[in-house]
C-alpha cells in the first residue's frame, strides 16, 4: 500500500531533515552561473535583451572563469537579483563592500 509523503516526511528525525535542509542549501549556494540561470526558468536569450548584448556574450559569460564585477553585477540584475560583494574574516568580521557596485 503506498503511503503518502506527508506521512513518510514525519517520520525523518528533525537532525537528518535539517542535515539535508543544509546539503540542499549548498548545493543551490554553488551554482555555476548557467545553472542559476536555468534554476530560474530563463534563457541566454532574455538575459542578452535585458543586458543589450548579443546572446553569445552571455555564452561567454558564463563560461569563463572570472568576470567583471560590473558584469557580474548586469548578469544578475538581468535575472531579477542583486549582486552583493562581501569581505569575510577569520575573527568573523563580515564587511559589505559598497564601492565596487553599482547602487
Amino acid at each position: 500500500m503506498t503511503k503518502p509523503l506527508s506521512e513518510m516526511r514525519k517520520k525523518i528525525s528533525p537532525k537528518v531533515s535539517q542535515a539535508a535542509r543544509a546539503k540542499a542549501v549548498k548545493i543551490v549556494a554553488e551554482m555555476s552561473l548557467a545553472e542559476l540561470r536555468k534554476s530560474r526558468g530563463i534563457n541566454q536569450s532574455l538575459v542578452a535583451d535585458v543586458m543589450n548584448v548579443a546572446q553569445p556574450n552571455i555564452s561567454k559569460i558564463e563560461s569563463r572563469p572570472d568576470a567583471l564585477l560590473s558584469t557580474l553585477a548586469n548578469y544578475i540584475e538581468a535575472l531579477g537579483g542583486t549582486l552583493e560583494l562581501h569581505a569575510k574574516f577569520p575573527d568573523g568580521q563580515d564587511v559589505h563592500i559598497s564601492a565596487l557596485t553599482n547602487k
